[in-house]
């Protein structure tokens, strides 16, 4: 694990467990929630699956099981690639309270075990912005494209590139130059609901944002053909683009590398 990965394990095993039981709920009472409407829990990312049932996918950096468990609750087989083993312990408490087994896979993303995974997934899918965690997007797409069959689906829903030059968010993140490449030390996301002496003993985390034009190059030029790229509006401002969603299936000249 590189050291900003390692950075980043800190961060986001600061007091990750019961950060979710004050804000999410204990793991019982999240998971009557995800029980009594799955599809909902999903949000608008569940239009983009085309089925359920059966099929496997890949949650990346899926934290505490927050899109997991939905997603198992409707018949996916599902496993969750996260750094943190606290996010871990949540979500599988809530997965047992719910009735659902979903797997788990404590790493680095970008260390994913290729010998047991490659090949493996019908889909990628992560969301709720991870791009900004991984400092180089070409190598990040090229994991993502050795996870999927041939023909599998990446759904990748992350921050507008916007919320580079604007807060747009409020995620309190500082903002740049649209076109710069610099890699920048900034709170991780909760860091913003702690006060302000807990706030400062929080390990920060190493970020690099992206254009639209990056993220859009690399899926194409990693193994992607790229079906569909949908702006969504802030929470915050709905005159606003707040996030986008990806949608790319790999492709026969992506297939072989992972496979070889």
């Amino acid at each position: 694990m590189n050291e900003y990965s390692l950075q980043h394990k800190k961060a986001w095993e600061f007091d990750a467990y019961d950060f979710w039981v004050r804000t999410a709920g204990t793991p019982e009472e999240r998971a009557s929630k995800d029980k009594e409407n799955p599809r909902k829990m999903l949000k608008q990312y569940a239009n983009y699956f085309d089925s359920f049932e059966g099929v496997k996918v890949a949650n990346i950096c899926g934290s505490c099981g927050k899109k997991a468990i939905p997603l198992a609750l409707l018949g996916a087989e599902v496993t969750v690639f996260d750094i943190s083993e606290a996010n871990k312990k949540y979500a599988m408490e809530t997965a047992e309270a719910a009735g659902v087994n979903i797997g788990y896979e404590v790493c680095d993303i970008m260390e994913i075990d290729m010998d047991k995974y490659a090949g493996f997934f019908d889909v990628v899918f992560m969301e709720g912005g991870i791009l900004h965690y991984f400092h180089d997007i070409d190598v990040f797409m090229n994991v993502m494209n050795g996870l999927l069959k041939t023909g599998g689906k990446m759904i990748c829903s992350d921050f507008h590139p916007f919320t580079k030059i604007s807060d747009i968010l409020e995620l309190q993140q500082p903002t740049m130059s649209y076109f710069s490449t610099d890699i920048f030390e900034g709170e991780m996301a909760h860091a913003r609901f702690y006060d302000e002496e807990i706030r400062k003993q929080i390990p920060k985390c190493h970020y690099r944002k992206y254009t639209i034009s990056e993220i859009i190059n690399s899926i194409i030029g990693n193994g992607f053909t790229l079906e569909r790229f949908d702006e969504h509006p802030s929470w915050e401002n709905e005159k606003l683009p707040g996030e986008f969603t990806a949608i790319a299936k790999k492709d026969m000249k992506g297939a072989d590398k992972w496979l070889a």
